[in-house]
């Protein structure tokens, strides 16, 4: 069932992405090994509640929801018509469990959350504003990236984990 909802997702961004630029046009070519190499990195993230800043086309957000479908999980996105294509996921995919927050992290307060997640946060410049918008004192921060995206001013990095295929990392940090 979990391999299912993967595929149908897949499709569905590839379906959508001409009209949403959910993922950049190399990403799209080579969806299944961004997946795959998230899917790995995931399996090192054990939050019962967890936002997903930035969510865009849910990566990760969406996939670790069908690895995890006990946690509760937070989809943070400003784009409104990217908020409608992961309602429609949602809703598709028949997930339970997860809020969808239409707002922009960088402009206000958000949460505090204690565990949130990005990949390909953009603009960079704008993350830390956006995650001292939106985490907890001693929560945890995971970036999906090739560099470390943090200069660690309030953060910590506690580990940094490569994964096989796609130079991709997953970088775990602890804020202050």
């Amino acid at each position: 069932m979990m391999e299912q909802k993967i595929e149908l997702w897949m499709k569905e961004i590839r379906r959508y992405n001409s009209s949403l630029h959910l993922v950049s046009s190399g990403k799209a070519l080579n969806l299944e090994s961004l997946v795959m190499d998230c899917k790995s990195l995931l399996s090192y993230i054990k939050e019962p509640v967890i936002a997903d800043l930035g969510t865009g086309s849910g990566i990760p957000g969406i996939l670790y929801k069908i690895m995890n479908p006990d946690a509760y999980l937070y989809l943070i996105e400003r784009s409104h018509n990217k908020c409608t294509f992961l309602k429609h996921i949602i809703d598709l995919l028949n997930l339970k469990d997860i809020e969808l927050i239409e707002s922009d992290a960088t402009a206000k307060k958000i949460g505090p959350f204690n565990a949130i997640m990005a990949r390909a946060f953009s603009p960079k410049s704008m993350l830390e504003r956006a995650l001292s918008n939106s985490i907890a004192s001693k929560g945890h921060f995971y970036y999906f990236g090739t560099n470390p995206p943090l200069e660690e001013k309030g953060f910590i990095l506690k580990e940094a984990i490569s994964a096989a295929q796609e130079n991709l990392n997953l970088y775990i940090y602890e804020s202050m």
